[in-house]
């Protein structure tokens, strides 16, 4: 059977039908993924380890919502989360597909970030136009000395081994 325009109706079905296959093939393999881990990523092989503990200022919890990062040069492994109102984290790898291999990680603890200005202020129009001071403000050291904000002055370093592991961190036990 013929249509108006001179195509074969039968053949243009068959042709839609094998579209239409190859289509739901394709999404069926997009959306599977590729691998066991998150977002299809296979997850890390080999030793890995955990890591927890605390972080305080003369034994006083620091902040609530404070942050701690480790990171390790050698396997670009990442690992961070915030410190609970006693003081305490329990670390996950932020790539499961680097996961925590065991290694030297180097530490920085940042304070929470400053809230973001309320809806109809000032400081939120300045902000969302992109006006008002340009210079970046320093940040407030508080309990947790700016050494200790980045990875390059923060001097604290831990061997990470395959397992647990648990650091106890003192700001004030620590060389400022």
């Amino acid at each position: 059977m013929r249509s108006p325009i001179g195509f074969d109706v039968r053949i243009r079905n068959r042709f839609v039908a094998g579209v239409a296959g190859v289509a739901i093939a394709c999404s069926c393999v997009a959306f599977s993924g590729c691998g066991g881990g998150a977002g299809g990523r296979p997850a890390a092989t080999g030793p890995q380890g955990t890591i927890a503990g605390s972080v305080t200022k003369e034994g006083k919890p620091i902040t609530l919502d404070s942050s701690i990062v480790f990171f390790c040069p050698e396997s670009a492994a990442t690992v961070g989360g915030k410190i609970d109102a006693l003081g305490k984290f329990s670390l996950k790898a932020s790539d499961p597909a680097i996961g925590i291999p065991p290694g030297r990680y180097q530490v920085m603890i940042r304070p929470p970030e400053a809230p973001k200005p309320a809806v109809g202020t000032d400081a939120y129009k300045n902000m969302m136009m992109g006006t008002g001071s340009t210079e970046k403000k320093e940040e407030t050291v508080g309990e947790i000395p700016s050494k200790f904000q980045a990875f390059d002055t923060s001097e604290i370093v831990y061997e990470v081994k395959a397992g647990p592991n648990t650091y106890d961190i003192d700001l004030a036990k620590l060389p400022q």
